[in-house]
């Protein structure tokens, strides 16, 4: 198998080409350096794992660059702000964009999805393609974190959750194995299967799922809990070396494909 891991929503940056239509539309407070005002929630109910996400999601960022180097496989991460544009989410999603920036003018949203959603998912569905070409299984891990509390002020229980298609044999496999090699590596690590999200929800690994419906393709959302991520000690390094460790025992060493 080949691994890559993503990161939709650990970015701060802006593209040059939006910060005069931003500051235009009256919003430059997005602009780094300035009190964002593109803040509000806008997740919806039945879509838990996304609920509180931050405007720049810097814990996700930070696992998903760790996991990546101890898992020694490729990184491609958002290097844009996520309170501009999920770009996880479906162009007609209602939680594409914060309520501030669906406000915005057509023209500046379609800017937005042309300058950071098109490319980014441009390059992840790029890389996957060559990544096929190369090995016979793909494994694509999307790295979130989810807020320890929802909205309405209810603990979310777990550590770490796994968000997989159950319909598919390949990604219920994988999952159990990580499952059970964590349980194994980190006991007191509390890891759950489909919470606190489902992974047939609307995202990045879904859309590849159905791009690629016809080769090995996992996609897998690992979400990890901001209640420890955040906590910059040396627990937090130690636990994603872990998980990092696990998910290269679980995942084989890419043999390429004979040409």
């Amino acid at each position: 198998m080949a691994l890559l891991v993503t990161c939709d929503a650990g970015g701060d940056r802006i593209p040059e080409s939006l910060r005069e239509p931003l500051a235009l539309a009256g919003i430059s407070s997005v602009i780094p350096g300035i009190e964002p005002s593109i803040n509000e929630p806008s997740i919806s109910r039945d879509d838990p794992s996304r609920l509180l996400m931050p405007p720049i999601d810097r814990e996700a960022g930070l696992a998903a660059r760790l996991i990546a180097d101890h898992a020694e496989c490729d990184l491609i991460a958002n290097p844009y702000r996520a309170d501009l544009v999920d770009v996880g989410r479906s162009v007609h999603h209602r939680n594409l964009f914060r309520p501030s920036v669906r406000k915005l003018p057509a023209k500046v949203r379609k800017a937005i999805l042309a300058e950071i959603r098109t490319p980014y998912r441009e390059t992840v569905r790029r890389r996957i393609s060559e990544m096929l070409l190369q090995y016979p299984y793909v494994v694509h891990l999307s790295i979130r974190t989810f807020a320890a509390r929802t909205a309405s002020g209810q603990w979310q229980r777990g550590d770490v959750g796994l968000l997989y298609d159950p319909g598919r044999a390949d990604e219920l496999d994988w999952c159990l194995d990580l499952s059970d090699e964590l349980y194994f590596a980190m006991p007191d690590l509390r890891v759950r299967r489909n919470h606190p999200g489902r992974g047939t929800n609307d995202s990045l690994t879904k859309a590849m799922r159905k791009h690629f419906y016809d080769v090995h393709y996992l996609g897998v959302e690992v979400v990890l809990n901001r209640a420890w991520v955040a906590r910059p000690v040396l627990r937090r390094r130690e636990v994603l070396r872990v998980l990092a460790n696990a998910i290269r025992e679980v995942t084989p060493e890419a043999t390429p494909q004979a040409a």
